[in-house]
């Protein structure tokens, strides 16, 4: 059964960081396995239960931590931690107190805090060892955070080969399509010259051996243009 993972952020502080990866994370797993957004719990449901509902049913919790994640509720104010009613809190405590991983993750060189900036009920968060995801390394760390959630090296943890698998299918498709338009346009442009097909000037042998190189050489470029778009060589 493939594991569920639920992903805590907040949304003015951490949310274009959280994104990519339960995006990254749904193509391994499907978006049913993966809670990402407390929008999703329904209205008039006791918050609390909802959230300790989805966290029991995980076997990880992602922590994104980022530079405001300790915000005050206003400048002068405590951070929006020590409220009673943060989600965020309420997120971090319901998984503390379940036997499943918490993995505090560091967005863009953000620190862990230190115990006395967060209440007593999720201080633990604090001695839990922290993964950084940072902008020039954004791939590579989303990868170590993938293996430590779903086990193994992270280099063998390849969540973009489905997606990779249709972007070249489309691609090979648009070569192949490109290059026997071409192939059409020049046999029109020789029906409306010589007023015979193509196939009787070349015979029907070479037309359709023209077509099948024609067709090879469409997925060819389509491949290459791929790789290309990728930044591969």
């Amino acid at each position: 059964m493939p594991k569920r993972v639920f992903i805590s952020y907040r949304r003015e502080d951490t949310a274009p960081a959280a994104g990519p990866v339960y995006d990254r994370l749904s193509r391994l797993l499907s978006k049913s396995n993966v809670f990402f957004d407390v929008s999703t719990i329904g209205g008039g449901e006791n918050f609390e239960t909802a959230i300790a509902s989805q966290v029991a049913k995980s076997d990880a919790a992602l922590v994104f931590i980022g530079d405001k994640w300790l915000a005050p509720v206003q400048p002068a104010g405590k951070s929006r931690i020590w409220d009673p009613d943060d989600y965020v809190r309420a997120e971090v405590n319901a998984a503390l107190t379940r036997d499943v991983l918490v993995l505090p993750v560091l967005v863009s060189g953000a620190r862990m805090p230190k115990p006395e900036q967060v209440p007593e009920d999720i201080r633990a968060i604090t001695t839990k060892n922290a993964l950084p995801l940072r902008h020039e390394s954004f791939d590579d760390d989303v990868e170590n955070i993938v293996a430590a959630v779903l086990g193994g090296v992270a280099k063998n943890r390849s969540w973009e080969d489905k997606g990779r698998l249709w972007s070249k299918i489309i691609y090979a498709a648009i070569g192949t399509f490109s290059v026997l338009t071409l192939i059409l346009v020049v046999a029109l442009t020789h029906f409306l010259v010589l007023a015979r097909p193509l196939s009787t000037s070349i015979g029907a042998p070479l037309t359709a051996l023209m077509l099948i190189a024609g067709s090879l050489s469409g997925v060819w470029i389509g491949l290459t243009y791929e790789r290309r778009k990728r930044g591969l060589r």
